[in-house]
């Protein structure tokens, strides 16, 4: 099976890296050259809990060395997603399989704009990663990761269920998953609160929840949630997402999340996916969401004054 990883940074690498050591076909896409011209020279670092190994795999910037796709895993930001597909389209078949692991809620309606609906496969993961520098990736996760999937066409193939078990091999265990909505609702509990507000903070996710303050606007955030949620037909309760919040902060207490890494790069972050995604769904359903839509605000704010940061008053 031909894996290709559309979207190789942290996590992507991650994946793809895991995969390849295992022995499986796997090619890492992505725009970032200098991360790619590493892995090129000298291979894939990959970090876990302290202990660093570099793993072969190959890696390029352009479409058009690859082909022959069987599968593809997204993992680019949202913003990215057609722009990526875009590309990618020179080595997606018929055939191919695009499964998206990305945050939020919003891709699959961007996915199928490219391919029909029997290739699209929903997902989502706990894992998380982060780029230490070109060619250099690390994960901090505390416990078992759990990475799901479900095929829009709500039946499961031999493509999708050798690639769970090439994932669960490889270390990230893998599972169908019929009720793959209520799980992407309840990670977006954890995105759209120590993710975003992590972000905007610019702290690890720890430092932005384990206070009163951190603690009470993120309980604010998944109230709104969950009543979108359940006027969305999702069965989240409030002390199940409140619960999974807390183990969640607890297992990735010392982690740089991925708005965090954005802003600071002054690149346009995911937040339209994530508490976004709320707001969208609020309006739909005439469920106000004032502190979502705060947060979005204020994320957008600092995208759109990214150049014009000021330097500490001494």
């Amino acid at each position: 099976m031909n894996i290709v990883i559309l979207g190789a940074g942290a996590m992507g690498s991650f994946f793809g890296g895991l995969l390849a050591k295992n022995g499986n076909q796997v090619t890492l896409v992505d725009v970032n050259e200098t991360h790619v011209d590493a892995i090129k020279e000298r291979g894939l670092i990959i970090e876990v809990e302290g202990e660093s190994e570099r793993i072969q795999v190959d890696a390029t910037t352009n479409a058009k060395e690859v082909s022959n796709a069987d599968l593809v895993i997204l993992f680019c930001k949202y913003p990215d997603t057609e722009s990526a597909l875009s590309e990618a389209m020179a080595y997606i078949e018929p055939r191919t399989y695009i499964w998206t692991l990305q945050n939020g809620i919003g891709n699959i309606e961007k996915i199928s704009k490219f391919v029909e609906e029997d290739q699209i496969v929903k997902g989502l993961t706990s894992a998380t990663a982060i780029i230490q520098g070109p060619g250099y990736v690390s994960t901090n996760f505390k416990g078992k990761t759990e990475t799901y999937y479900w095929p829009l066409s709500g039946v499961d193939n031999q493509v999708l269920s050798d690639a769970a078990e090439a994932l669960s091999t490889a270390g990230l265990p893998t599972f169908l998953a019929p009720d793959i909505d209520y799980r992407i609702w309840r990670k977006l509990v954890i995105n759209s609160t120590l993710t975003v507000i992590s972000g905007f903070n610019n702290t690890r996710i720890g430092d932005a929840y384990f206070n009163d303050p951190g603690r009470e606007l993120c309980e604010k955030v998944v109230m709104e949630l969950v009543d979108v949620a359940q006027a969305s037909g999702i069965p989240l309760e409030l002390e199940d997402a409140l619960s999974y919040l807390e183990q969640l902060a607890n297992s990735a207490v010392d982690h740089v999340g991925s708005t965090t890494i954005s802003l600071q790069l002054k690149e346009r972050t995911e937040v339209d996916t994530m508490n976004g995604a709320i707001v969208r769904a609020g309006k739909i359903h005439n469920i106000p969401t004032p502190v979502n839509e705060t947060i979005v605000q204020i994320v957008k704010l600092i995208e759109e004054t990214a150049t014009l940061r000021l330097s500490p008053s001494i």
